[in-house]
């Protein structure tokens, strides 16, 4: 149920599956920049966390189907409409409230997933050149290797750009807007005014989250050990 505070009314919006992932995401993400810079042994773990990143990425696209209201991509996917009319509202001393992802916000999750989708998948079938190699390698040529591996290089630089803005945003919003963003993250609600505070009150499923990522996960292990 919604709690009152002084500030506004205390509202669920994130569930535990939104706010685990994100977070495991942000921490792969050093991982992975951090161990491709490093280069040589370091690039086992960058494999590695290269495969578990892309399980991660395939259940939040299944969970923004089958999650919970705020989750699924139906409550924050908008039109070019909705997207400029927010964009424009930021201008304004009180700009839109939205109790999920604004509108410019929900394009940028639909586009992070879609690039780390992309570097996941393309670093299965890279190689390094030197000693590292994807793990479905071995099913295409060494030219179609270099060419995704080139492919792969250049994806990460978008994936880097795409985190920044997300990361300069969140700021914006908090030094700027006055509208933090990083705690509902942490404990999944929202204090908004009473006209906007729609909660998620839908009963959370724990077990159906466990086994839809389990069952990516095992997915993503069953593709790579293929021989």
């Amino acid at each position: 149920m919604p709690s009152e505070t002084t500030d506004g009314v205390g509202v669920r919006v994130w569930d535990w599956p939104v706010r685990v992932v994100h977070w495991a995401m942000a921490v792969l993400l050093v991982v992975l920049v951090t161990t491709a810079t490093i280069g040589g042994n370091a690039m086992e773990w960058h494999i590695r966390a290269g495969e578990t990143m892309l399980a991660l990425v395939l259940f939040r696209i299944v969970w923004g189907f089958t999650g919970s209201r705020y989750a699924r991509f139906a409550s924050f996917v908008r039109g070019p409409g909705a997207v400029s009319r927010y964009a424009r509202s930021l201008s304004r001393p009180a700009h839109e409230l939205h109790v999920g992802h604004n509108p410019l916000g929900g394009w940028m999750v639909i586009a992070l997933l879609a690039a780390l989708l992309i570097q996941a998948g393309t670093g299965l079938f890279s190689n390094d050149d030197v000693l590292a190699e994807g793990p479905l390698v071995r099913f295409i040529s060494k030219d179609l290797s270099d060419t995704i591996s080139g492919f792969h290089v250049k994806n990460a630089w978008v994936v880097v750009a795409l985190a920044s803005i997300h990361t300069a945003a969140v700021v914006y919003y908090l030094v700027a807007l006055k509208e933090n963003l990083i705690a509902p993250m942490l404990h999944g609600s929202k204090t908004l005014p009473a006209t906007k505070a729609e909660g998620d009150e839908t009963p959370m499923r724990h077990a159906k989250a466990v086994a839809l990522f389990a069952t990516c996960a095992i997915a993503v292990w069953f593709v790579v050990t293929r021989h």
